[in-house]
């Protein structure tokens, strides 16, 4: 019998001793901690994958060690050698990832995503950190979304909600099942639904957003308070509702993590 896909692919970590980590902006340890991930005790993993979070995402924020890791962090989540508990937040970090609001440049500052009135997102000088990480993250995320199946998952939806462009047929099939609230928790049903709105690319309304940010305070305080950069698209927003839902769904309000607020 053939065995699942999760379960053929290589080793996670290889090639990992082959990167300077020490070089790369914000690389230092990042090496060591994917190890932990990986290899470590619950306690040693729990604490790792906080550590990866606070490497490669600071306050929302990517950098060149953000894009490098990326191959490494989608092959733990696509990975059973991996930890189940530690393939959740890596998946999580990398939906997190894709949704950064900034990068930092060459000299450590930070360079934010921006929009012009019509909603297009304006250009950033390079290395443009935000763009590479999340093409690296589409580009990778098909790997995850082949070993997660038929899983019902909240971190599956935190990554599809992240790069609806890339969602297989078999993901919105469980997105699907998922957005029916009399089988499934309320905060897991409210991303599936977030998760299908934009894979099926219909317009987002104010209504809908609204509608959205009802499900919990700090998000309709936003809404009503229109705490978002000028002209950000309506279907960012609804990204960063949507992986809020998700990560709530898994983990709570009180668990330290990956956290992105709108």
């Amino acid at each position: 019998m053939e065995l699942p896909p999760a379960w053929q692919r290589p080793d996670p970590l290889r090639g990992l001793e082959d990167m300077p980590w020490s070089v790369l902006a914000h690389g230092a340890g990042v090496d060591e901690l994917m190890r932990r991930v990986v290899h470590g005790e619950r306690v040693t993993r729990e604490v790792a994958c906080q550590g990866l979070v606070d490497r490669l995402l600071v306050d929302d924020t990517v950098s060149e060690a953000s894009v490098w890791a990326v191959p490494f962090l989608v092959e733990m989540g696509a990975s059973y050698r991996v930890p189940a508990d530690s393939r959740d937040r890596v998946i999580f970090l990398l939906a997190a990832m894709a949704l950064a609001s900034a990068g930092f440049t060459d000299d450590g500052k930070r360079t934010r995503r921006r929009w012009n009135a019509l909603g297009r997102e304006l250009p950033r000088r390079p290395p443009d950190w935000i763009t590479q990480t999340r093409y690296e993250v589409a580009k990778g995320a098909p790997k995850v979304f082949e070993a997660l199946a038929g899983a019902e998952v909240a971190c599956s939806m935190a990554l599809a909600i992240a790069v609806p462009e890339v969602v297989p047929r078999h993901v919105v099939a469980v997105a699907e099942d998922l957005s029916s609230a009399d089988r499934s928790p309320r905060l897991l049903a409210l991303a599936a639904r977030v998760a299908l709105h934009l894979v099926c690319g219909t317009p987002v309304t104010p209504a809908l957003l609204r509608a959205t940010a009802q499900c919990n305070p700090e998000l309709l305080r936003a809404y009503r308070a229109n705490a978002y950069p000028p002209n950000q698209p309506p279907e960012v927003t609804l990204q960063l509702m949507g992986y809020r839902y998700a990560y709530l769904a898994a983990y709570g309000d009180d668990h330290e993590g990956v956290t992105i607020t709108p």
